[in-house]
């Protein structure tokens, strides 16, 4: 558990419950190396591009890494408030970094990434169209594709199964 995590339910979450640590597929999500690495511990102010990165003074606060998909792009959370942002490192030069809010939570990160884990395996299945739809169903019955991780899962479905 980060020392400086702030965010109370974040902290209870990891205590009674824990984050998933998984790898499915590369590209879709891995937070494998969690247990042996920890979190990872950033300035968000710096990573989404609200500060410089010669500016000295100490970080207002701390986001950790909860893992990464689609190669490069990481899972935030935000030690402060709790809310889960996707950070994209090519992007930061212009505060592009910031590819706004994934979930509203820890708890609803974690279900996510369950969800996927539960899904990897129909996803395989060479008939997976219908589970493909199925998901983008969920995803799209639930708002969740206002987010850059949801649309980005949505795209990766429509292009890989139902193209």
């Amino acid at each position: 558990m980060p020392e400086r995590l702030e965010h109370a339910e974040s902290r209870a979450f990891f205590t009674e419950v824990g984050f998933p640590a998984v790898a499915i597929d590369r590209e879709w999500f891995d937070s494998a190396d969690l247990p042996e690495k920890g979190m990872w511990e950033a300035d968000p102010d710096e990573l989404f591009g609200r500060r410089y990165p010669d500016d000295d003074s100490p970080p207002a606060k701390y986001a950790y890494g909860l893992g990464t998909f689609y190669g490069e792009m990481t899972l935030m959370l935000d030690g402060e408030t709790g809310v889960v942002q996707v950070y994209a490192p090519s992007g930061w030069d212009h505060g592009e970094g910031d590819q706004g809010i994934a979930f509203a939570s820890v708890r609803e990160a974690a279900g996510a990434v369950a969800l996927m884990a539960t899904l990897a395996a129909p996803l395989e299945d060479p008939d997976s169209d219908a589970t493909a739809r199925e998901l983008i169903a969920a995803i799209r019955a639930h708002e969740w594709e206002k987010s850059a991780y949801w649309a980005w899962v949505v795209e990766r479905l429509e292009e890989d199964y139902l193209n």
